[in-house]
Order: structure tokens, then C-alpha cells, then sequence
């Protein structure tokens, strides 16, 4: 027998506000040009204390990491694999850019011959 009481209805209490994502603090794109990692540092996060412009000529990565929990991250004993503090999951991804005299060339965008990615060919 299928019982319709509201005692087995699902809780309809207040559930707790989901936090946004958060975007981690400690790392930054950077500057492309004679050595890999260079000025200027940029930011991805907003009311940060980065006083630069970007001009034609100017090639920088933009990489954000982006936290499920706080922005706070550690190190594992490697001293290379970077991880949240809180344990939450995080994903990273990074774009170079170049500035030309009419905006911003995305360099590392995909074209319409890159291969399809794996969520591409489930969809297919």
C-alpha cells in the first residue's frame, strides 16, 4: 500500500542558504612575455588593490581557481598539489590572452576543428 500522510512527505523545512562559490585568493594570472611567469599579476577576484592597464601588445593568462567552500587553500606535502583548506571540491582553468588594437584575442580558445570534449560526445 502507498501511504500519502504527510508524515512521509519530504521535510519541507527551511533549508540552510548555499554559500556561492568562492574564488582563491592566493593565486593570480599572470604576464606572458620574456619569462613564463611575469608582471603583471591579475587578480580574479573583485575590490582587490591591482592598479594596471592592459595595452595592445599585452599577453596574460587569466586562471581561476574555483572553490566550493572558502577560498583558503593548502598545500599536500608534495609542495606542488594545491587543495582547499575546508576539503571542498575545487575546479581551476586558464585562458591566455593577448591585446591587440581592437580588443582581446583569446589565444587558447577552442577553434571549430578542436577535437570535442568528453561531455560533447556523450551529448552526440
Amino acid at each position: 500500500a502507498t501511504s500519502t500522510s504527510l508524515q512521509d512527505a519530504p521535510s519541507l523545512a527551511p533549508r540552510p542558504l548555499i554559500r556561492p562559490p568562492q574564488v582563491d585568493k592566493t593565486y593570480c594570472g599572470h604576464g606572458i612575455g620574456e619569462y613564463f611567469h611575469c608582471a603583471p599579476n591579475v587578480p580574479h577576484y573583485a575590490n582587490n588593490k591591482a592598479k594596471f592597464s592592459m595595452k595592445p601588445g599585452h599577453c596574460f593568462t587569466i586562471e581561476p581557481m574555483i572553490n566550493a567552500g572558502g577560498w583558503k587553500d593548502t598545500h599536500w606535502p608534495d609542495g606542488w598539489t594545491a587543495v582547499t583548506r575546508d576539503g571542498k571540491p575545487s575546479a581551476q582553468f586558464e585562458h591566455t590572452l593577448l591585446v591587440n588594437e581592437t580588443g582581446v584575442e583569446i589565444l587558447t580558445a577552442r577553434l571549430p576543428t578542436s577535437p570535442p570534449l568528453w561531455w560533447e560526445k556523450q551529448a552526440a
